[in-house]
């Protein structure tokens, strides 16, 4: 059993103050028992989000378990969640990503288990793998409610027509085993809905939350940062944190660099992350004789590390359930460019706080990027745009919302 495993599991005693209506008490809400399932805790969106989640039910005195598989690179909350008291840990060997029939089994029977043994009121599910196996035990444990999160989609962008085919047909089968869906924005779930996968009244948009306060702090350390990535005073860097894969559209964004640096000598490429298109990407930097103005770090950094460094942030992906990067490069103050797929266009308020391209379309990135690198004063238009937007997307706002949800749904 791993340290995570192991960990206590220490319910939070602490409960909400009773609140008061003139001389009337009011009883404070009762405490929840609430699993969260999720395939991993690596690095990435969904991650992030279910640890936010629970760490932010269980500091309200929730009682929270999170069920989850084995993490090879772990998201940077992990250890601020380890510590909060109210969390108990249950990793589970067999649960993995990738569709692995005996373990699968394996994980849904462990499941099982968890669920006719903790008396939970509502079960979270999360993702694609663990959704499934999530909704399947909770009818086989009991039937507690369950509310599943997606965190996007797997509708175009990662298979091909049969595999997406598969995925589409489980996702139907599976949707009445949920009380309710939580899309990130109301593109994903239209995105459903035209699949004829749930109903209108099965979907609710509970926007993906970060933790502002590093991203707000960060700003002050643009000197810091820039010296760092050994960036002169007149560079004007465009940059991206995101996995190096054809679905994030790393490709795309450096062809749109190559273009634009042929017009705007001063133009820097800075790029945090790692995948399989790291080596395809130096080389193509290389081939166009671009590779001492690109910057493609292979480690997995955290976003107040790279932002503040930066003139613009560009999100190039071909799908996204929303854009949590892009969220955090706003908070920083950042102008941001992203493509017109799933949530992105919401989240820029469709072009209103950032500049919208089509997916799939370096001419348009490069000329967002040449537009904003020669305009001073639209770059820092945006930049305070972005600022005030992302204060929609703060973990508060989403843990209030989910509570509220839970809620709804038990009753």
């Amino acid at each position: 059993m791993s340290a995570l495993a192991s960990h206590p599991a220490a319910a939070s005693d602490r409960v909400a103050g009773a609140a008061f209506q003139t001389a009337r008490p009011r009883a404070a809400p009762r405490r929840l028992a609430i699993l969260h399932v999720i395939t991993r805790l690596d690095r990435g969106g969904s991650a992030d989000c279910t640890l936010l989640q629970a760490m932010g039910a269980a500091r309200r005195g929730h009682r929270v378990t999170l069920a989850f598989g084995p993490s090879a690179t772990p998201s940077p909350l992990l250890p601020a969640a380890l510590a909060e008291r109210g969390i108990r840990f249950l990793e589970i060997p067999s649960l993995v990503r990738e569709p692995a029939p005996l373990q699968d089994l394996r994980s849904l029977a462990a499941l099982v288990r968890i669920v006719r043994r903790g008396r939970f009121d509502i079960v979270h599910t999360h993702t694609s793998k663990a959704g499934a196996l999530g909704r399947v035990a909770a009818f086989l444990g009991g039937r507690p409610p369950v509310v599943h999160q997606p965190h996007g989609h797997l509708f175009y962008g990662y298979h091909g027509p049969i595999g997406t085919w598969l995925v589409v047909q489980a996702e139907r089968l599976l949707a009445p085993l949920a009380s309710r869906q939580i899309a990130l924005s109301w593109r994903g779930a239209e995105e459903h809905l035209c699949r004829r996968i749930g109903r209108p009244g099965d979907f609710t948009v509970v926007r993906s939350g970060i933790d502002l306060r590093p991203c707000r702090l960060a700003r002050a350390r643009r000197g810091e940062c820039r010296r760092r990535w050994k960036l002169s005073p007149g560079d004007f860097v465009v940059g991206t944190l995101c996995r190096l894969e054809p679905v994030k559209g790393a490709g795309e964004l450096l062809e749109a660099f190559i273009l634009a640096a042929a017009t705007q000598p001063r133009l820097r490429l800075v790029v945090g992350g790692d995948g399989p298109l790291r080596g395809r990407l130096l080389d193509r930097a290389r081939e166009a004789g671009v590779a001492d103005r690109v910057t493609i770090d292979g480690s997995w950094l955290r976003p107040e590390d790279l932002l503040p460094a930066l003139d613009l942030f560009v999100l190039a992906s071909r799908n996204e359930g929303m854009g949590r990067a892009l969220v955090e490069a706003m908070a920083v103050g950042v102008p941001v460019v992203g493509t017109a797929v799933g949530g992105i266009p919401e989240v820029l308020e469709e072009g209103g706080a950032g500049i919208l391209v089509p997916p799939g379309d370096p001419e348009g990135l490069a000329a967002a990027m040449v537009r904003l690198a020669a305009d001073e004063g639209l770059s820092a238009r945006f930049a305070r745009r972005a600022r005030a937007r992302a204060v929609t997307f703060g973990a508060g706002r989403m843990n209030h919302s989910l509570l509220n949800l839970y809620r709804r749904v038990i009753r």
